[in-house]
């Protein structure tokens, strides 16, 4: 029995120094020529997120504000639709596109540095919004505001302009392009050219090519003599309208055919039809085109006739003037002097 004691303290003799073990730190002893290799373990490298490619509309403190507040919602629409950043800027130079890629930029008038700034920057699709007088390239669109059909644009003033002048006065009015002329010829044929208010024969249609640095006080001038010749219905070419001119006509009681961003309910007793671009249809049609066009290209809103007044053009003669303006444009009918 004293055996089994004996064998039974130690077993537990062993089993305590066992626990005692395990509580005890422990130090390795490197054999000779052995040396401890430290654990490595990777830095980790922080990556920034790449930002997105950018599209921008561009529009100075001189483009047309309200056409610049509307592509501005289009436009950023259109540009976030491609997942794509939306900047509006005034200007963009080498530094801009250094940190950001530019992928489609949108630029309204003025910038006459654009066709330069598309050919330094190949990569960069550039869509010209508003220019008449500038031509397409490999990564330029443009889409003109129409002004650079004002024979289109003159013909039909011209063409009402006959209408609702009386027969015996013929057409009488400003103008700046041949168009107008042919216009009025168109609608009149063969009648008399000539009408004697005071005694002196005047030809009509009359107008005044006015120089880009008129003053106001030439202008009023030339507004006068038209007056004083019995002009009664006025085209007044976009542009060239202010509302000194407007209220000067309907002062006078003449008959106004102009733009209809120069259009005011002051005016509307005088005011026969506003002519004036689709700008922003035509955006919104060519706008696929743009993005997946390889090449530039050119393309020109249709002319739209708006701010009647039915008391002084009537239904019918609108109809009519409607299917002359298709015949123009399907280019029927010629807006110049050429045979």
């Amino acid at each position: 029995m004293n055996r089994n004691i004996f064998i039974y303290l130690l077993l537990i003799s062993i089993v305590i120094l066992a626990g005692c073990q395990n509580g005890v730190e422990t130090e390795d002893i490197a054999g000779p020529g052995v040396q401890d290799t430290p654990l490595m373990t990777d830095i980790p490298i922080v990556t920034p997120t790449a930002l997105a490619s950018v599209g921008a509309l561009i529009t100075s403190e001189d483009s047309d504000q309200q056409l610049a507040a509307d592509l501005n919602s289009i436009v950023g629409n259109y540009i976030r639709e491609q997942g794509l950043r939306y900047q509006v800027l005034t200007n963009l130079t080498a530094e801009d596109f250094d940190r950001d890629e530019f992928r489609y930029v949108v630029v309204l008038p003025p910038y006459p540095d654009l066709a330069e700034l598309a050919l330094n920057n190949p990569n960069t699709k550039f869509l010209a919004v508003g220019f008449n007088d500038l031509e397409p390239g490999v990564n330029l669109s443009v889409l003109r505001s129409g002004g650079g059909e004002f024979d289109i644009q003159g013909f039909i003033a011209g063409y009402i302009a006959a209408m609702i002048t009386s027969v015996q006065e013929n057409a009488d009015a400003l103008a700046a392009r041949d168009g107008f002329r042919i216009g009025v010829k168109y609608y009149c044929g063969l009648c008399n050219p000539k009408y004697a208010p005071t005694g002196i024969n005047y030809l009509y249609p009359k107008y005044i090519d006015l120089p880009a640095d008129a003053t106001d006080q030439e202008i009023m001038g030339n507004v006068d003599f038209l007056v004083d010749r019995a002009v009664n219905t006025f085209y007044i070419v976009p542009g060239v309208g202010d509302p000194n001119i407007y209220r000067t006509l309907v002062g006078y009681q003449k008959l106004i055919i102009g733009s209809g961003i120069d259009f005011r309910e002051e005016y509307k007793d005088f005011w026969v039809i506003s002519l004036e671009y689709d700008l922003l249809s035509t955006l919104n049609e060519v706008w696929p085109l743009f993005l997946s066009a390889e090449t530039g290209f050119v393309e020109s809103p249709p002319l739209l006739m708006t701010d009647i007044n039915y008391d002084l053009l009537s239904e019918g003669k609108v109809l009519l003037v409607e299917r002359i303006l298709q015949d123009l444009t399907s280019g029927y009918i010629k807006t110049n002097f050429e045979e």
